[in-house]
């Protein structure tokens, strides 16, 4: 059966509607995080949200953050926590965090991919902390849009 252009190409637009087949885009690595990876579907600069996919290779995490947005993840596989709580996230399972949250994400042996989206009201999404929780970094809809395939 023909599945019509969305079966060849990554992306269609019409108006404002975006359609995405996100198997036709590269997994990109995140800049300074190793084994982190990112598939951005939408970026909507009216809104100020970003919607991608979010993957982590075994055992791996991504940097101390303060969501500067809300922010909501579905795991799609593999099993993942935040280095300050105690559950871990499987398939199925869906994550809710608000402005001012902070938290480290890891993955376990299984390594992980999620679903998310980050909807602010302005551009600016994360902070980046060190270990002493010092700003180091903002990321903002800028950061999502140069791994954005389309």
């Amino acid at each position: 059966m023909d599945m019509g252009v969305l079966e060849k190409v990554g992306r269609t637009r019409f108006g404002d509607i975006e359609n995405v087949n996100s198997g036709l885009l590269d997994w990109q690595e995140v800049d300074g995080q190793p084994g982190n990876y990112i598939k951005v579907l939408v970026i909507d600069d009216k809104n100020h949200r970003v919607d991608f996919l979010f993957k982590q290779d075994p055992n791996k995490e991504f940097a101390r953050h303060t969501h500067l947005c809300t922010a909501v993840a579905f795991t799609l596989e593999g099993l993942w926590g935040y280095r300050e709580g105690e559950e871990l996230h499987f398939p199925g399972t869906f994550s809710y965090e608000p402005p001012g949250s902070a938290h480290t994400p890891y993955s376990t042996d299984q390594g992980m991919m999620v679903y998310a989206s980050f909807q602010g009201t302005s551009p600016d999404m994360l902070e980046i902390l060190d270990d002493d929780d010092n700003v180091v970094a903002v990321l903002t809809l800028d950061f999502f849009r140069q791994y954005y395939d389309g």
